[in-house]
């Protein structure tokens, strides 16, 4: 990340002095800092798109009203204060936040964590060696940003504008699939706090990011080939998805105080994230 601290404190302004008031800074003259997050994409975005061939995105910290969105428990229940943050820190407002891939949009909420609460993520973590619970903590600024990218042993193909197109190897269909965006993860999250007990994750999600099978656009034809797919062509499917879909990995090294197990994990991401002791 780097930090734009040009205008960081007072806005340039110089105090005022009267007799009513300290000769000191006006508070009210106070500019909240912003910081540069790496975009994952690196700004691969249809030529329309504000962040076309744009690499970074520039986000301010975080503020007291931004907590409370965090905790707004409307927002909550509807999975939509994540997306509120990410649409508040934005300095550019031209950019729609929704429009943002999801793994841009991990990239900021991770960033404004870490400048919000500092970059030591404390959470409850049970040992999968000897099933003792204990506290680690997780160092926000480890992680690999994963750009995306073609295999040329895989049969994937680089449409432009976001879009992809793979044969599917048992079925032999051509199918033609999209990055996932803040809609899509909007849209998820709605559809999960209505069907908490909805186990359709895998083709939900493919739902989503499929755009046609051999040029058949129509609902009818993506739900069915979605429902009547073999798992081979599913699991080839998604690791295409996967290996194209630009993201931060959080993987780091994890050690139980209790037993001295090892092991690699990925970084847990719940209520304590944006809320740490």
């Amino acid at each position: 990340m780097r930090r734009n601290n040009e205008e960081r404190l007072m806005g340039g302004h110089k105090p005022t002095h009267t007799e009513d008031a300290p000769s000191m800074p006006n508070p009210m003259d106070f500019v909240a800092p912003t910081e540069f997050v790496e975009l994952p994409s690196q700004g691969k975005y249809p030529e329309e798109h504000p962040l076309h061939g744009k690499e970074t995105i520039e986000i301010r910290y975080m503020t007291a009203k931004d907590e409370d969105i965090l905790t707004n428990r409307s927002l909550l229940k509807k999975g939509l204060a994540l997306d509120r943050l990410i649409e508040n820190i934005i300095v550019d407002k031209s950019i729609n936040p929704r429009s943002l891939y999801m793994g841009d949009r991990n990239a900021i909420v991770i960033h404004a964590r870490a400048s919000a609460y500092g970059t030591d993520y404390k959470v409850g973590m049970t040992c999968p060696s000897c099933g003792q619970d204990s506290k680690f903590t997780f160092d926000l600024t480890k992680f690999e940003t994963f750009h995306g990218h073609l295999d040329e042993d895989v049969d994937l193909t680089d449409l432009g504008n976001g879009f992809y197109s793979c044969t599917l190897p048992v079925s032999n269909i051509i199918t033609k699939f999209r990055l996932l965006t803040g809609y899509d993860e909007v849209d998820m999250a709605k559809q999960m706090s209505k069907n908490k007990d909805d186990n359709s994750t895998v083709t939900s999600q493919m739902r989503k990011y499929v755009v046609d099978f051999n040029g058949y656009k129509d609902e009818k034809t993506i739900n069915y080939v979605i429902d009547h797919m073999v798992a081979n062509d599913s699991k080839f499917l998604r690791f295409c998805v996967g290996l194209v879909s630009p993201d931060i990995s959080m993987r780091q090294q994890f050690t139980c105080k209790h037993c001295a197990h090892e092991e690699e994990v990925m970084v847990p991401f719940g209520t304590e994230f944006f809320w740490p002791e």
